[in-house]
C-alpha cells in the first residue's frame, strides 16, 4: 500500500460522484497518489451499480484503513490548494468551474458510457441529434425549493439565439409541476425515469445551460464537459466566477 493515499467519498448523485472522482483522478495526476474508495459492502454495491454504465477506474482499500486514514489525512475543496499534504479525502459534490482546464482527456474518457443500450427513446435522440440543440437539466428538488432563477434561463436562451440559427431547447426534469416560463426561443419538456438516459440525451444536446444550482449543477457541467467542442456554446451564470475565460463559454 503506498503511504500518499486519496480517499473519494461516495456521493448519492451519479453526477456529483463524477466531481469527487475527478478531483480524485486529478491529485493522482498531479501528485502520483493512488486514489481509492472506501470498501464498505452496501455503499460498494450501490456504488457499482450507480455508476456500472460508466468506464470508471477505481480500488478499494478496507474500512478499517479508511477511516485510519480520514482521521489524518486533509480534506480538500480545491485539488490544488493543500497538495502538500501526505493524503487527501475527497467529500465534496460541488465542481469548481475554475477547475475544467485541470480535467485531462484521460479522466473524460474514463466518464464515458460504456455503451448506450439503455436508451430507448431514439424518437427523442433524433430530434436532439438533427436539430441546433440546446441542453438544460432542472432538478425536481431545486424547483420544489425554489432555487431555480428563470430569469437566467431566459437571458441565456436569449443570448443563444443570437449566436445559433433556429436552437431548440430541451429542459430534462422529472417535475410533477409545470415548468413555464419566458423564452426566447422553442423549448420542450423531456421527462425520463432512468436517470442514465436522461444523462445521455441531455449529453447529446449541442449546447448547454448550466445552472448554478446545488441539485442541478453536476448533470449540467459534467454534460457539458463530456461532449465538449469547439462549435458548442455553454451558457454558464456570471455567480461561477471563471476566471480563465473560454470562447465558447458565455457568461450569463
Amino acid at each position: 500500500m503506498q503511504e500518499n493515499i486519496t480517499l473519494i467519498k461516495y456521493q448519492d448523485n451519479f453526477a456529483d460522484n463524477f466531481s469527487s472522482f475527478a478531483y480524485g483522478k486529478m491529485i493522482e495526476e498531479q501528485t502520483g497518489q493512488k486514489c481509492y474508495f472506501e470498501n464498505n459492502p452496501k455503499a460498494r454495491d450501490d456504488f457499482e451499480k450507480k455508476m456500472s454504465c460508466f468506464d470508471l477506474k477505481y480500488s478499494y482499500i478496507s474500512s478499517a484503513r479508511a477511516q485510519e486514514i480520514a482521521k489524518k489525512a486533509h480534506e480538500v475543496n480545491r485539488y490544488f490548494i493543500n497538495k502538500k499534504h501526505k493524503n487527501h479525502v475527497i467529500k465534496t459534490n460541488f465542481f469548481n468551474i475554475n477547475d475544467i482546464e485541470h480535467v485531462s482527456s484521460k479522466i473524460i474518457n474514463e466518464l464515458k458510457f460504456k455503451n448506450k443500450e439503455f436508451i430507448f427513446n431514439y424518437d427523442i435522440l433524433e430530434e436532439i441529434t438533427n436539430s441546433n440543440s440546446v441542453g438544460l437539466f432542472i432538478s425536481n428538488k431545486d424547483l420544489e425549493e425554489k432555487n431555480v432563477d428563470l430569469d437566467y434561463i431566459y437571458k441565456a436562451t436569449k443570448r443563444l439565439n443570437k449566436y445559433l440559427k433556429h436552437p431548440k431547447l430541451f429542459i430534462f426534469s422529472n417535475s410533477k409541476e409545470e415548468i413555464s416560463f419566458n423564452s426566447e426561443i422553442e423549448y420542450k419538456i423531456v421527462k425520463l425515469d432512468d436517470y442514465k438516459e436522461e444523462f445521455a440525451l441531455l449529453k447529446s444536446c449541442k449546447h448547454k445551460i448550466i445552472l448554478n444550482t446545488s441539485n442541478s449543477y453536476s448533470e449540467g457541467l459534467w454534460s457539458a464537459l463530456l461532449n465538449q467542442k469547439e462549435f458548442n456554446l455553454i451558457a454558464y451564470d456570471r455567480k461561477l466566477k471563471l476566471k480563465k475565460k473560454k470562447r465558447n463559454w458565455i457568461e450569463i
